[in-house]
C-alpha cells in the first residue's frame, strides 16, 4: 500500500517538474539542459523502479525484481552524471560504472538469496547516493542552491542506506525500533521523500539568479582551448589540467554564474575572453603564449 502511495505521489510530482520546470528550459545552454534532461531520466528510473517493486511483491518474479533494482540502483547514478560537465571524460566513466553497477545489482537478486541480494541493493544504491552527494556538492554546472539540497539529500539517503545494512548485521537487528525504521514501509516513505526533495532541487534551478531575471535573454559566451592536442603536446596532461582548473576559477571570479563546459566554461559577460585573458594574466601570471590557447564562441541559442 505504502509503495502504491509512493509511486502515485513520484508520478505526479515528475509531472509537475517536466511541465512546470524542465520543458520550459530545453531550450537553454547546454550545462543546463544536458541537467535537465538527465535528471528526467533519474526520475523515470525511480518511478519505474516503484512500479516494478508494486509489480514484484504482487507475485511478479524474480525478473520483475531484478529489473526494479536495475532501476534503483541507475536513478542515483543517473544524478551523478548529471551534475557532471557535459560530454566531459567524467560522464564517460560513470556511465560505465552505472552499468556495471546495474548489471551486478540485477544478477545478485537472481542468483543470490534474498536477505544477500537485499543487503548488494542496499550497499549499491547507498554507493551511488553518496558518489553523487559528493559529485553534487562539488558541481559547477548547476546553481549553489540546488547542489546543496540535492548533496543533502543523496548523502542523507546513502546515510540511511548505511545505516540499515549495520544495523541489521549487529545484535540490534531485531529489535522493534530497526524492524520500524527499516520496514518496507519506512523505507518505501524515506525514497519517496527522497525524489521528492530532489525535485525540489530541480525546482530550484528555475528560482536561481544565475538562470532567470533581465540576463535570461543574453547569449552565453563560451571561452575553452581552440586546440586542446596542441595544448596538451605543449604543456602535458597535468600542465594543461592545471591552466583549466585556473581558467574556471578566474571565469567565477570575474562572472558567478559562469559554468564548466567541455574543456572551458561559459560565462555571461561582455567581452569574455578578453576579460577572463586579463584576469588570468593579472592574477595568475599567464603568459602570452597560453593565453592564446584560448578560443571565445557565442552560444546563439537564447535562454528561456
Amino acid at each position: 500500500m505504502v509503495l502504491s502511495i509512493g509511486l502515485a505521489v513520484m508520478c505526479v510530482a515528475l509531472g509537475v517538474s517536466m511541465i512546470g520546470v524542465i520543458l520550459p528550459q530545453l531550450g537553454s545552454r547546454a550545462p543546463l539542459h544536458f541537467f535537465l534532461r538527465v535528471t528526467t531520466m533519474a526520475g523515470v528510473l525511480s518511478v519505474g523502479s516503484t512500479a516494478m517493486y508494486v509489480l514484484a511483491f504482487q507475485g511478479g518474479g524474480p525478473i520483475a525484481l531484478a529489473i526494479a533494482a536495475c532501476a534503483m540502483v541507475l536513478a542515483p547514478s543517473m544524478l551523478c552524471i548529471a551534475v557532471s560537465a557535459p560530454r566531459s571524460r567524467q560522464v564517460r566513466v560513470l556511465v560505465v560504472s552505472a552499468v556495471a553497477l546495474a548489471l551486478t545489482v540485477g544478477v545478485t537478486s537472481v542468483v543470490l538469496d534474498a536477505p544477500t541480494a537485499l543487503t548488494v541493493r542496499v550497499l549499491a544504491v547507498a554507493a551511488a547516493s553518496a558518489a553523487c552527494a559528493v559529485l553534487t556538492a562539488r558541481s559547477r554546472t548547476i546553481p549553489r542552491r540546488s547542489a546543496l539540497v540535492l548533496a543533502g539529500t543523496t548523502g542523507g539517503f546513502a546515510a540511511y542506506c548505511l545505516a540499515r545494512v549495520a544495523v541489521e548485521a549487529s545484535p540490534l537487528g531485531d529489535s522493534p525500533l530497526a524492524r520500524t525504521l527499516f520496514s518496507i514501509e519506512a523505507a518505501g516513505v524515506i525514497a519517496t521523500a527522497t525524489v521528492l526533495l530532489a525535485g525540489v532541487a530541480v525546482v530550484l534551478v528555475r528560482r536561481s539568479p544565475a538562470f532567470g531575471g533581465a540576463a535570461t535573454t543574453a547569449p552565453w559566451t563560451r571561452v575553452a582551448f581552440g586546440d586542446w592536442p596542441r595544448a596538451r603536446t605543449e604543456l602535458g596532461p597535468d600542465g594543461l589540467l592545471a591552466l583549466l582548473t585556473e581558467l574556471r576559477m578566474a571565469a567565477r571570479e570575474v562572472d558567478p554564474s559562469a559554468v564548466d563546459v567541455y574543456r572551458g566554461v561559459e560565462m555571461l559577460v561582455p567581452s569574455a575572453l578578453s576579460t577572463v585573458r586579463s584576469r588570468l594574466r593579472d592574477a595568475y601570471g599567464w603568459r602570452a603564449a597560453q593565453l592564446t590557447l584560448l578560443r571565445e564562441s557565442v552560444d546563439g541559442s537564447r535562454r528561456t
